[in-house]
């Protein structure tokens, strides 16, 4: 068996369905046993779709699954298999299917009652907060009669309910809510006074001290125009050179894409392309063509991987309906992150004034999205195929991914005006950093430098 990372997948692998093999390149051995001493029947070509049969075990730390490969039956590792999709959709979604985000009234104060379109309580607190409603608590109805409610900011033990009632935390499309808004001062992405009616919810809080320097080296001298390295758990600035000065961040601004089309969408959800791949000229692109179907889920690896600036727009467009507000989701979500020397222009990182962002902002940023489970895959995956209407084989651009054995995400870019970008997390011993360099022309260097003088030249209590 080859030697691969667990892969999480976005769907369970069911019998009576298909799966794909997911082995980072490698065949994956078709066993008569569950077991990694059955006899080898065959070794089935990555990409390749299998039958999944009855029948599953454990066994030598693996979860065993029975399938069919091309007439041969036997039992494979099911950690190196991904759920195959549902057929497109979108040519049958008619008005009668749930798009993404709030629809209903938003008041201007008090109760109101919407339709939620899939995704994560941030989600709705954006969402809520793009159209003007600070939210302090969302409610959802029972089957067995009564509601359960979400408040925002209040302690976790006061919204378990709420969390049992939706585990994993991910509330499906369709769910009607009761939402209750404090106050309404307009669009927050249009005036920074509107951030006070957004939750103070989430650059996530401190859950450990900060480490402390030894002072046995300095930091390694690095040619990038501003850079940053932050501890995950306590939020510690380690490494600061211009960390707070707005510049042109390339397609590190995708990090924020995709925590939006996470946290306020249905991943499963089938988007209708209209995004015209052959005139995005000189663009690092998925390869999107008028009329696509491809999931949400499909998108973001396009987005992440290949640093797709046609995923970037259909998401956004998919997600709020125009290029326009897709930009104010943006802005409100830095407002609700608390990230205040950045401001968005667009959902894919090209060139346009008004454009920026500082290390600092997109450490915070990426150290948030890596919070969630699903950003965690996507930039933790080294290659995709998608499955749509047609077949989009991706590979991810952070060469740090498998050259440097701690990386586990996030995202390059490149622009002109903003030259070589990086934002890298790297784990090691269990203790989690950032790093971020901007117009950085050795950047995959000096991230290793950095993050090897930071792992060894600090000291973490306990």
């Amino acid at each position: 068996m080859f030697e691969a990372p667990a892969v999480p997948a976005f769907g369970q692998i069911i019998p009576g369905q298909k799966a794909i093999v997911r082995g980072d390149g490698d065949c994956l051995r078709l066993r008569n046993s569950p077991s990694l001493s059955g006899i080898q029947l065959a070794c089935i070509e990555d990409g390749t779709t299998l039958d999944v049969l009855d029948g599953s075990s454990s066994a030598d730390g693996y979860d065993w699954r029975r399938v069919s490969a091309s007439g041969v039956v036997g039992w494979v590792a099911s950690e190196f298999l991904r759920a195959v999709p549902p057929a497109p959709a979108c040519a049958s979604s008619g008005s009668g299917s749930i798009g993404p985000g709030l629809m209903g009234w938003i008041p201007e104060a008090g109760w109101g009652l919407v339709l939620w379109g899939g995704g994560t309580v941030h989600g709705i607190a954006n969402a809520a907060a793009a159209r003007g409603c600070g939210l302090k608590s969302a409610w959802a109805s029972k089957p067995e009669g009564g509601f359960v409610a979400y408040i925002y900011g209040a302690p976790a033990f006061v919204n378990a309910e709420w969390r049992e009632h939706f585990p994993g935390g991910r509330i499906p499309a369709g769910t009607p809510l009761m939402i209750k808004c404090e106050q309404t001062v307009g669009r927050l992405a249009r005036s920074a006074e509107g951030a006070s009616a957004a939750p103070a919810l989430l650059v996530p809080a401190p859950s450990a001290p900060a480490p402390q320097p030894t002072y046995a080296s300095p930091a390694p001298a690095i040619s990038a125009e501003a850079a940053i390295v932050i501890d995950a758990g306590s939020g510690a600035v380690l490494f600061d050179r211009a960390a707070r000065e707005p510049l042109a961040p390339a397609s590190l601004t995708k990090i924020a894409t995709a925590i939006l089309a996470i946290e306020g969408s249905d991943l499963g959800g089938w988007v209708e392309n209209d995004v015209d791949s052959r005139v995005m000229h000189d663009s690092s692109l998925m390869g999107l063509l008028p009329g696509d179907c491809f999931t949400v889920t499909d998108l973001l690896y396009g987005l992440m991987l290949p640093s797709g600036n046609d995923a970037a727009l259909a998401l956004g467009r998919y997600l709020t309906g125009s290029d326009e507000d897709f930009v104010i989701a943006m802005n409100t979500l830095l407002h609700r992150l608390g990230l205040e020397d950045s401001s968005f222009a667009n959902p894919h990182g090209l060139h346009e004034a008004g454009h920026h962002a500082s290390a600092y902002d997109l450490a915070m940023l990426a150290r948030y999205g890596m919070t969630l489970p699903e950003f965690a895959a996507v930039v933790g995956e080294t290659y995709w195929t998608a499955r749509g209407t047609r077949e989009l084989s991706m590979r991810n651009g952070n060469y740090m991914l498998g050259s440097y054995p701690d990386v586990d995400g996030v995202k390059t870019g490149f622009t002109e005006e903003a030259g070589l970008t990086l934002v890298a997390s790297a784990t090691r011993d269990g203790r989690q950093l950032f790093v971020v360099l901007l117009n950085a022309p050795n950047r995959f260097n000096e991230a290793r430098w950095l993050l090897d003088w930071a792992f060894e030249e600090h000291l973490w209590p306990g």
